[in-house]
């Protein structure tokens, strides 16, 4: 081949088993993120699978350069028109995934396949930033695989064995695992890269800062976790599981709404005191996952709040700066009884109601407080109320609309959820002159003997009312009384022994033993996970660091890094075979060895006793060397013979110094 035929590797075309590797791994790589991007992607891959189809059957062309232009103008088109229009998470995913698709396009050699595995590994990475949980490191791991499939078929130059691949990619992933553990232990976190802004399309579950009829009971249907807490030390009685998260006091006639919303958090209030603890105390700390909300959840009431970017509000919540997009652990301590501060601008606000609407009720109910007499009174007139009449606890209640809506469940159908029941409630205590608001949280959760934690799920969403009565905050759930069972019972647990029709199928299965263990042992996995990778932070890092090499310092850090990532490699090379072990061989083979090394080996067909006589000859005043292999002959072919290892050493020693007094042996 003259130099002019020559052409170089990087330029070389892919042969067709190349070319389907490609293909296959891009498709696990763009099936991954299709949950997360727009559905015309799909649109996108199945045109490159079509270029690609064409390419594998002999039409080794580019695409024109209009089409690659058009389809890039219509790409960026579509990512802004289907709402990522700001820079986030998303919007920046979104482009390397279109950028990822549209680069197989014109991948025909070796150089742009391995260009397009690269953006493949990069993209792989990115992955974590959606799902980071045991499932997602699982698929991460699977992401990796194909595309170092990939790269060693883009890079073979003969034929491509998938079984010679999938061995030498398994061998360089686990020799990987030391520089990962390495990494784990003392790389820090960078804030910058996992804090990319991810709210563009505003996705968002939980409880909100709102509350309209029907909201409540919407949410109860999902079986989402929503936080998972562990109490340090003796948790609270299963009936106060009452978890808040916030606090409703400005009413429109239909809808509850916060007084301070996530709109404006700049415009939050700061240095507020929560309220101060007079009875037990419970010392807990809480996984919330991610809600796209910015509101933090506490067993009530909350006395104490440690976590990072928390704002305490007047109304006793804590709230996050911006939205909680990731997976985010706080402590708080909380307490059954509490005492609070005078709020008396407040209470005038908590007495606000619309001008007009539900005339009925408001009549009504300041029938009943005449003939309670007192404030308290009237709350038990309207617990019993509820209590004695046919009021009924329903995930399916009637649609209540309009400036009249809560009159027409009280004095009307009285079908209800737990919204129902506590809007109603606030509302009359308000028309009475009772200062009154809703808190929206969750009620009960599933404690998991396991990981001795508690789950609580997006079922277990609960709202009810606090009245300010003798100065204040008291808890009323009238809940407690429409549904009694509801406060001892996690929400499908009752209606699968009273209205199962109610429950979606997927929660009526999950009730089922065997589906529920399961439920339940994936639950624990996860927040083992969470516990034991996502919440390992710099300062445990530093404090591992500290305990087993002292006082911390950056030339230590290099060093330790440096000594763990070797210890592991070391171990693992030698697990794998890749780093040989010299065998140590026995005796008398170890003697004859070294002596063939200091007077050379023997010649071919040469006898161990001709060996002998041979060196005998050559080396006369070595008077050591002729006994010394009569030993070593007698024990290879007399094994009965038991080898004398004193004689054997004394043997050496006087051949050494005769070695030494010959001065034609160097």
């Amino acid at each position: 081949m003259t130099e002019s035929e020559y052409i170089p590797p990087y330029r070389r075309v892919l042969s067709q088993a190349a070319i389907r590797t490609l293909l296959v791994a891009q498709f696990f790589m763009f099936l991954v993120f299709v949950p997360y991007m727009p559905n015309w992607f799909v649109l996108v891959f199945v045109f490159a699978v079509f270029w690609r189809w064409r390419v594998i059957h002999g039409q080794l062309k580019k695409p024109p350069v209009w089409l690659v232009l058009s389809m890039i103008v219509a790409g960026i088109a579509g990512i802004v028109a289907s709402g990522f229009s700001r820079y986030s998470l998303d919007t920046a995913v979104a482009f390397c995934l279109l950028g990822y698709l549209l680069k197989s396009l014109e991948v025909l050699r070796r150089r742009d396949g391995i260009f397009q595995v690269y953006l493949g590994f990069f993209l792989s990475g990115v992955y974590l930033l959606y799902r980071f949980d045991p499932l997602g490191a699982l698929l991460l791991v699977f992401l990796v695989l194909s595309n170092l499939l990939a790269l060693q078929a883009v890079t073979s130059e003969g034929h491509f064995r998938l079984r010679y691949a999938l061995k030498q990619s398994t061998v360089l992933m686990i020799g990987a695992v030391p520089i990962m553990v390495a990494g784990y232990l003392f790389f820090p976190r960078l804030p910058p890269l996992w804090n990319i802004p991810n709210d563009e399309r505003g996705a968002q579950t939980g409880m909100s800062d709102e509350m309209r009829p029907g909201s409540v009971a919407e949410l109860a249907q999902s079986n989402e976790p929503a936080f998972r807490v562990s109490f340090n030390g003796e948790r609270p009685p299963r009936d106060q599981w009452y978890w808040r998260g916030n606090t409703m006091s400005v009413f429109d006639g239909e809808t509850w709404r916060a007084r301070y919303t996530a709109r404006n958090p700049f415009a939050w209030p700061r240095n507020i005191d929560l309220p101060v603890a007079e009875g037990s105390r419970y010392d807990y700390t809480v996984i919330q996952e991610k809600s796209g909300q910015r509101w933090m959840y506490f067993l009530d009431w909350p006395v104490q709040i440690d976590g990072a970017d928390r704002r305490i509000l007047p109304d006793a919540r804590a709230a996050q700066i911006r939205p909680i997009n990731n997976v985010y652990r706080y402590q708080a301590v909380s307490s059954d009884r509490v005492s609070w501060s005078e709020e008396t601008g407040a209470q005038r606000l908590d007495l606000a109601l619309p001008q007009t609407g539900n005339e009925a009720l408001r009549a009504w109910a300041n029938e009943r407080y005449q003939e309670a007499g007192s404030d308290w009174a009237f709350v038990e007139r309207l617990l019993t109320e509820i209590r004695e009449q046919d009021f009924y606890y329903t995930l399916r209640p009637p649609l209540y609309r309009g400036e009249d809506s809560i009159e027409a469940f009280w004095l009307g159908e009285r079908r209800g959820f737990c919204e129902h029941y506590a809007s109603a409630m606030a509302f009359m205590l308000r028309a009475v002159g009772i200062p009154s608001r809703i808190v929206g949280g969750y009620l009960g959760g599933t404690y998991v003997p396991g990981g001795d934690y508690i789950q609580v799920r997006q079922r277990e969403a609960h709202a009810w009312v606090e009245v300010w009565i003798d100065s204040e905050w008291h808890r009323v759930d009238p809940t407690a009384v429409v549904s009694p069972n509801r406060i001892e019972m996690n929400l499908d647990e009752l209606f699968m022994g009273s209205q199962p029709e109610e429950l979606s199928v997927g929660a009526r299965l999950g009730r089922a033993t065997l589906v529920n263990q399961m439920i339940m042992y994936w639950d624990n996995l996860n927040y083992q996970w969470q516990v034991l990778v996502l919440d390992y932070d710099n300062n445990q890092a530093i404090g591992w660091f500290t305990s087993a090499f002292g006082e911390f310092s950056p030339l230590k850090a290099v060093l330790a890094l440096l000594s763990v990532m070797g210890g592991l490699s070391l171990a693992f090379g030698l697990w794998l075979g890749l780093i040989p072990i010299p065998k140590v061989q026995k005796e008398p083979y170890r003697s004859l060895n070294k002596i063939e090394r200091l007077y050379g080996g023997r010649g071919q067909g040469e006898t161990l006793h001709q060996y002998a006589q041979r060196l005998a000859g050559q080396y006369p005043h070595h008077q050591a060397l002729g006994p010394l292999l009569q030993q070593i002959e007698q024990c290879i072919y007399d094994p009965e013979t038991d080898l004398d290892r004193y004689e054997l050493r004394h043997l050496w020693q006087t051949l050494q110094q005769e070695r030494k007094q010959d001065s034609s042996l160097v």
